[in-house]
């Protein structure tokens, strides 16, 4: 089946693939090679008919191109599945439980970008708004008797700015309970924020699990770690503040380093 990557981790998946393969590829040549024999001349003063033999020689040099790489170390992984905990997960509710951390899986599950991710992005327009609400906090929000709070409006831009415009996708599974999540690094996104939403495969890494009853939240997730510990260690203390609260990832759930989705 050919897959449409929507997200594809390109210097991860180089690095995986050269560690099976014990090194990088430039480049794969194909080469096809045919010979024949066919009528020739006869010789000058001789009865008998010559023949003469022909050869045809084609070389084709193909990159190799990152959906090519990702092929070929699917393939790798699933023929030795001990060495890289390679699981292509079918029943969540059996699989998951007893997957140790660095495993590699592949998963089919609903993902979504959990609002307050999207509104911290740069192109949802928030941060634009939140500072022309500082410029009027500043300016007119004292004479006018405004009520805004200018330190969460400062917190609200540096997160965003800190995040610059990577994402966390939440992805629920086939399971009534497990959950997986993770970060979208921007350099690696090929599609928005609103064209992830919905049904697809992710394929990464097993970083962390949660149990049920944990939560954690997404902005502390694994390579999205940018708030300050004190702050993340207040803000785990106070849990989220409703079921409702999706800037939360609640277990059980697997935290995975992605390495590529695709539909």
């Amino acid at each position: 089946m050919l897959k449409n990557f929507l997200y594809l981790n390109e210097s991860a998946l180089a690095d995986y693939l050269s560690a099976l393969e014990g090194g990088s590829r430039t480049s794969i040549e194909d080469r096809d090679q045919r010979s024949g024999v066919g009528p020739g001349s006869a010789t000058p003063g001789s009865a008998v008919e010559g023949r003469y033999t022909r050869e045809n020689e084609k070389t084709v040099r193909l990159a190799d191109t990152p959906p090519a790489q990702f092929e070929r170390l699917i393939t790798l992984v699933a023929a030795a599945p001990e060495l890289s905990g390679w699981v292509a997960v079918q029943d969540p509710d059996t699989e998951i439980p007893p997957l140790p951390v660095g495993a590699l899986i592949d998963v089919e599950c609903d993902i979504q970008v959990p609002s307050m991710i999207k509104a911290l992005a740069p192109k949802s327009g928030m941060l634009n708004a939140v500072k022309a609400l500082s410029e009027i906090s500043s300016t007119i929000g004292s004479s006018q008797n405004l009520q805004i709070d200018a330190g969460k409006l400062a917190m609200l831009e540096t997160l965003g700015n800190l995040m610059g415009g990577d994402l966390v996708v939440i992805g629920e599974t086939d399971s009534d309970e497990w959950k997986v999540a993770g970060r979208l690094r921007d350099d690696h996104l090929r599609v928005s924020a609103e064209e992830l939403d919905g049904s697809v495969h992710v394929v990464g890494k097993v970083s962390r699990k949660l149990v049920g009853g944990d939560h954690k939240p997404l902005l502390a997730l694994p390579g999205l770690d940018i708030l300050p510990r004190a702050q993340r260690r207040e803000i785990e203390a106070k849990g989220p503040s409703g079921p409702a609260d999706d800037s939360w990832l609640k277990g059980p759930a697997l935290m995975i380093e992605i390495l590529a989705i695709y539909r």
